[in-house]
């Protein structure tokens, strides 16, 4: 289970970190800090998740009704996409490995991702994909997302 773990971290981060080779251009923030746009996926993501537990079923309903730079149509990320901001680099400056632009008050962001009776989230802690419970809120939160580019 440990290899298994290793290589899946191995890969998620592979695919993740590609980004330190397109230049500095990736990534750009509004004026107020407040939105990070990903110029290479077309992302577009609040620089703070909601700040206490949550379950997934909540943390849906948060999406939804989610409002911040005059945009109103904000949705859950998938677990691919929450990997698109894991940063092994960003070890340096917070427990998480996550982009510095990114504040998030625990290691687990709620995925929209479904699988039978488990629901997805994306660890920053460890770089993972993981499944849970969507009832469970321990060290659960929720980072929004848009797209910038319909």
């Amino acid at each position: 289970m440990k290899i298994l773990r290793l290589i899946v971290v191995t890969f998620v981060t592979l695919i993740c970190t590609q980004h330190l080779f397109a230049g500095d251009n990736r990534f750009s923030s509004r004026a107020d800090n407040t939105l990070l746009i990903d110029n290479e996926t077309g992302l577009m993501w609040p620089t703070k998740d909601n700040g206490s537990d949550i379950s997934w079923p909540a943390a849906k309903e948060y999406c939804k009704a989610f409002k911040l730079g005059d945009y109103d149509d904000w949705r859950m990320p998938t677990q691919k996409e929450l990997a698109t901001l894991y940063d092994l680099e960003a070890a340096n400056s917070s427990e998480y490995y996550i982009h510095l632009q990114v504040s998030i008050t625990a290691c687990c962001q709620w995925a929209i991702d479904e699988d039978a009776a488990k629901v997805g989230s994306f660890d920053f802690e460890y770089g993972y994909m993981d499944w849970g419970y969507p009832m469970s809120t321990v060290d659960a939160r929720v980072l929004p997302v848009r797209n910038v580019i319909k």
